[in-house]
């Protein structure tokens, strides 16, 4: 043991926490591992401290080559137990010494909880102080916990976007204070190097820079993962977008997974990047894809990411009735899932409305349509209107389906989305005035089949495909198909 590492730990450690550790080890209760500290932190000379002496001390057999893993493992574990011994100890300093370090701790214990009022908190006094502790480090880690969580703490769109430029440019703010700090740290070393280098007549200077820093910004593997997922959120219409995105977000998947493998803490951005690939899967039509890509984390949105679970669960469910799989998407909203967020709720119950409609169960179609719909915000109570009306036309009861799409093609919406929606619900108004004109005939005319086909046609000539991946619409297109395979 002479020169070994774990000894010179050992005396160090004794040297500043004299009788700590011992206390620390009768408190784990891991007492091979405090036998073997106190053998060698009592040994008076190397031959005391020998492996074998100690070897035989500890497992009460001689040492041998064979026998060697034994040792290794124990020195390997008692290495770990002085270390997690340091980090309590250097935490316990930090939160007695430094507010800022104790609030930074606070504002992610918060987050855990969603406790977003004492993050709010937190994140006010780490901003109100953030001269007084220089601790700059911390204060722009909390500002992008507040950005993170923006989604989460404010439900309405319209107020999320009023408060992004705020919290952007406080971050953006902290992070000048950050680099600044540092460069003109740097610019302390940089000082010291060239005082002793003109005490010893080294011509060499490295200059100082006291203004506004030009630097190029590096690639590293988080960096380049967060650029990647950056580039996937596209804002353009053209039809090449989603394979741009695909591979924006193919690359950030790539970077992420093996930097998962080693930090568990960066399991949030992994959620999040495999299912934003999920949801532009079922947006574009890859229902089976992003069903796969989504059950990758179905088992870390129920434990590691609780408070991203409800998102998760909306688009999971919705992708499944997309992929046809009406029976596991009920059996999820009944025993899985359920929230209390209207918005989502609404989302969740045209979901289930869904699932009858495509297995044409008109029992169960009866039992929830009397929902209040009118208390949904848009898109969602447009939605569940059409479905509504979809549920009289499976009834027969074709003047109640008419009315119900008149008062929704009559209604003035403002979203720039209804050039879309719309078209649909013109196709389900013919659809119901056909079916009408044809009640007492066993089968629809040719001509208003491929009136409907032509409607089909038409809209998906002019709409984004993520438009023709809605499941109101897919049901429509399933139920003219159906007509023409009967003419």
């Amino acid at each position: 043991m002479e020169n070994h590492p774990i000894v010179t730990l050992i005396q160090k450690i004794e040297s500043h926490y004299p009788k700590e550790l011992l206390k620390y080890f009768s408190a784990s209760k891991k007492q091979r591992l405090g036998k073997l500290y106190l053998l060698i932190n009592s040994a008076k000379n190397e031959e005391q401290r020998s492996k074998e002496l100690l070897f035989k001390k500890i497992f009460a057999k001689p040492y041998t080559e064979k026998n060697d893993y034994l040792w290794r493992n124990e020195i390997r574990l008692l290495k770990e137990e002085l270390e997690q011994f340091l980090l309590q100890k250097e935490h316990y300093f930090l939160v007695q010494n430094n507010t800022t370090y104790k609030n930074w701790l606070l504002i992610h214990a918060f987050d855990k909880l969603k406790f977003i009022e004492g993050m709010d908190e937190k994140h006010e006094t780490l901003l109100k102080e953030k001269d007084d502790f220089a601790s700059y480090a911390f204060v722009l880690d909390a500002c992008m916990l507040q950005l993170q969580n923006l989604h989460y703490k404010i439900t309405d769109l319209t107020k999320r976007l009023n408060q992004y430029p705020t919290l952007l440019g406080e971050a953006k703010n902290i992070f000048i204070d950050l680099v600044s700090a540092y460069n003109a740290k740097l610019n302390n070393y940089k000082a010291h190097y060239n005082w002793i280098a003109y005490n010893h007549q080294n011509e060499y200077r490295e200059e100082l820079f006291f203004d506004e820093q030009h630097f190029i910004l590096t690639n590293n593997p988080i960096s380049n993962f967060f650029n990647s997922y950056s580039l996937s959120f596209s804002t353009s219409a053209d039809t090449d977008a989603f394979e741009a995105q695909l591979k924006h977000l193919n690359n950030a998947i790539e970077i992420i997974e093996p930097l998962y493998a080693k930090n568990k803490l960066l399991h949030e951005n992994r959620f999040l990047v495999l299912m934003s690939k999920g949801r532009e899967l079922s947006a574009n039509g890859y229902f089976l894809e992003a069903h796969e890509t989504l059950s990758k984390i179905k088992e870390d949105a129920d434990k590691l990411n609780i408070h991203n679970k409800t998102i998760f669960y909306v688009n999971y469910i919705t992708n499944l009735v997309k992929c046809k799989f009406y029976k596991e998407a009920l059996h999820t909203l009944e025993n899985e899932f359920s929230t209390e967020n209207t918005l989502y709720k609404n989302m969740l119950l045209q979901n289930r409305l869904l699932c009858y409609l495509f297995l044409r169960n008109t029992e169960q179609l009866e039992k929830y349509i009397s929902y209040d719909l009118d208390a949904a915000p848009f898109p969602q109570n447009y939605m569940l209107k059409v479905i509504k009306s979809a549920y009289f036309y499976l009834i027969k009861d074709y003047e109640t389906a008419l009315n119900i799409i008149n008062s929704l093609l009559n209604a003035k919406y403002a979203s720039d989305t209804m050039q879309y929606y719309q078209p649909i619900s013109n196709t389900y108004k013919k659809l119901y005035t056909i079916a009408l004109k044809n009640d007492a005939l066993k089968r629809y005319s040719e001509k208003d089949i491929n009136q409907l086909e032509n409607s089909i046609t038409e809209f998906e000539s002019n709409s984004p495909l993520e438009f023709q991946k809605v499941s109101v619409y897919l049901w429509l297109k399933e139920e003219i198909q159906k007509l023409n395979n009967k003419k």
